[in-house]
C-alpha cells in the first residue's frame, strides 16, 4: 500500500470514529452542509477534489477533529 493510500485509509478511519463518537450519521452532515449525502460519502472516502476538501474541513470542524 502506497504512502497515499494509507493516508486515505487514515483519513476515513478518522471520520468514521468521529461520527461514531458523536452518533452522527453522513446524511445529516449533508443535511447541515446543504450538499447531496453521496458527496458526503466520496468526501469522507478521501477524495481530493477542492469541493470534496472543503466539505472535509467543515466536516472535521463539525466533529472538532484535525485533519
Amino acid at each position: 500500500m502506497s504512502e497515499l493510500e494509507m493516508a486515505v485509509a487514515d483519513l476515513r478511519i478518522k471520520f468514521k470514529k468521529a461520527l461514531l463518537e458523536n452518533d452522527m450519521k453522513q446524511i445529516e452532515l449533508a443535511r447541515i452542509l446543504d450538499v447531496a449525502p453521496a458527496q458526503i460519502s466520496r468526501a469522507l472516502a478521501g477524495n481530493t477534489t477542492p469541493k470534496d476538501i472543503e466539505i472535509q474541513r467543515q466536516v472535521a470542524k463539525i466533529l472538532k477533529i484535525k485533519l
